[in-house]
């Protein structure tokens, strides 16, 4: 189950759906899209073939596991413990990371970007100084020489 696309990742099941272009994070009960076990859930895979997670991580560039998980799992079936290498952790940590590089990257382009819809793009001082200009055509001086609320200015104009 896909829970995110963006610019072009999928992720399934998983914290963010953020990471690299063709990154996909795998969990117990995602389904293989492609290999041998094409169409086998990663827990089938684990209970079968333990190996072929080690395989995947170490050389398909889209195909990741959190570590967390990865821990976790080493409960539930044991020959994983046996079948991870080094390089699999290895490539497994590295590929976190560039998750973890592309979420902050991601973060620092969502704070530099200013939505329509949020408080700080339009304030109310700043509504209230549109909503003023527009009922007074200038008719009571100047917004910030007013000195009475908007909804006394509204009433004494008959809004």
């Amino acid at each position: 189950m896909q829970i995110g696309c963006i610019s072009g990742l999928h992720l399934c099941n998983t914290f963010h759906p953020k990471a690299s272009a063709t990154m996909k994070f795998y969990t117990l009960d995602t389904i293989f899209s492609f290999g041998r076990h094409q169409g086998q859930t990663v827990a089938e895979v684990l209970v079968e073939n333990p190996g072929y997670l080690n395989f995947c991580l170490q050389v398909l560039d889209h195909f990741a596991l959190h570590r967390a998980e990865v821990e976790a799992w080493q409960q539930a079936y044991p020959k994983l413990s046996e079948q991870m290498t080094d390089a699999a952790w290895n490539k497994l940590d590295e590929k976190e990371s560039q998750l973890q590089a592309e979420m902050e990257r991601q973060q620092e382009a969502d704070d530099d970007y200013d939505s329509y819809d949020s408080g700080d793009y339009y304030s109310r001082d700043d509504a209230d100084r549109d909503t003023f200009d527009a009922l007074t055509d200038g008719q009571y001086g100047d917004y910030d020489d007013f000195g009475g609320d908007m909804d006394s200015l509204r009433d004494a104009m008959g809004y």
